[in-house]
């Protein structure tokens, strides 16, 4: 009897150390496990469309002559920079890595940037002043680049369909085109039929007259839009470039050009840029139909 008492007693400590073992092992390890949809929300690679409009700010370091004045100081030939008057556009591709409100951003596009100025001209007769032309040229430049800007995107709201952020990056452009189009008018009082008049418009080749490349910093806002397996994404940039363009080494190259008595300016350029994308999730987490699940 004391025997089997010895067993019996055995038999239920085993079973109390093993129910103590198996309840401390639940404790240690049963974790709860991130669901599919925290992981799509948390990171995530997107691939998209994007293509907006831009204007433009020649930023001026050093003016320069085509003509050397005896009689009149040179400031009299400084030319008139206009800013954020011509439209330009862009249209390219977004690459972007996201984690945990965080975006790491490739957006390879084909910018078209324009700025313009104008000068003016008077010539006089010696014999009556009466006699004078006056002429006004304007040049509107149309600059073709590749750009290739990496941007960080912070989202000042996470988990909801509307996300604000914020961005700040830089850019590497490559030259692929340039052209000049120059436009003359003015009125002719020493013809004796005094009136204004116009030529026509010229378009001169002038990729030679700036560097192939250009570089800069830029910073701005945005917000995007969850649209089924969408993302809208709207955003405007400041971009501020960080290096001459002109070509110092050709500046009096172009013998049109020198003719008109125009060369062009050591310059920067700044820009404002508003581009709509959309962008499509690369990671599906619900393989019927395709479904990014949220």
């Amino acid at each position: 009897m004391a025997k089997n008492s010895t067993i019996l007693s055995l038999a239920i400590i085993l079973l109390l150390s093993s129910a103590a073992h198996g309840q401390f092992y639940k404790h240690k390890y049963n974790t709860k496990k991130p669901s599919e949809a925290d992981k799509f929300e948390k990171t995530q690679w997107w691939l998209g469309f994007k293509a907006g409009a831009n204007l433009t700010e020649p930023n001026v370091s050093q003016q320069y002559y085509g003509f050397s004045p005896v009689n009149y100081p040179a400031s009299d030939l400084d030319k008139n920079y206009d800013s954020w008057d011509k439209l330009g556009g862009q249209a390219g591709l977004e690459i972007t890595f996201y984690h945990q409100g965080f975006s790491f951003s490739f957006q390879p596009n084909y910018r078209r940037q324009s700025f313009s100025y104008s000068n003016t001209y008077q010539w006089l007769s010696a014999e009556n002043a009466a006699n004078s032309i006056d002429l006004k040229y304007e040049y509107n430049h149309k600059l073709d680049y590749v750009e290739l800007p990496l941007i960080i995107k912070y989202d000042i709201l996470k988990g909801s369909k509307f996300r604000p952020f914020v961005q700040v990056g830089g850019y590497y452009a490559t030259l692929t085109n340039a052209n000049k189009q120059i436009e003359i008018s003015g009125t002719d009082y020493a013809s004796g039929n005094a009136g204004p008049f116009e030529n026509q418009q010229l378009i001169i080749g002038a990729k030679d007259l700036f560097i192939k490349s250009s570089v800069g910093i830029l910073g701005g806002v945005g917000v995007a839009y969850d649209f089924w397996n969408i993302r809208l994404v709207f955003d405007a940039s400041y971009k501020h470039g960080l290096n001459n363009i002109a070509d110092q080494k050709n500046r009096y190259a172009e013998n049109q050009l020198s003719g008109l008595g125009d060369a062009l300016d050591d310059i920067q350029l700044n820009n404002l840029s508003f581009n709509f994308g959309a962008l499509f999730p690369l990671r599906f987490i619900s393989s019927e139909g395709h479904n990014a699940v949220r």
